[in-house]
């Protein structure tokens, strides 16, 4: 009888760690999870501040500044032009 406990003690013993080690690898993959969705938020933010850095005015040419922009979308959502604020109220006060 002594032998039978002991080996399943030893058994659950083992199965015990095993739990504990999955479980502490499960808790490093979600804070690795929770650091890359910070970075890709961070990243997002990036190239969306770039991308607006980067347009160019229809009407003038030249690059729009972050915040002056106005942009001109079709029926379906799709964007079909940039502006700057001046530029389209020039266009639209015609």
């Amino acid at each position: 009888m002594e032998v039978d406990e002991t080996h399943y003690n030893t058994d659950a013993v083992k199965n015990k760690e095993t739990i504990e080690a999955v479980l502490a690898r499960l808790q490093s993959l979600k804070c690795k999870v929770s650091e890359l969705r910070l970075q890709c938020e961070e990243l997002k933010k990036l190239h969306s501040e770039k991308q607006i850095e980067a347009l160019l005015c229809n009407e003038c040419g030249k690059t729009i500044r972050k915040g002056q922009e106005v942009t001109v979308k079709d029926c379906d959502g799709e964007v079909k032009s940039y502006y700057h604020r001046d530029c389209f109220k020039t266009i639209w006060s015609f």
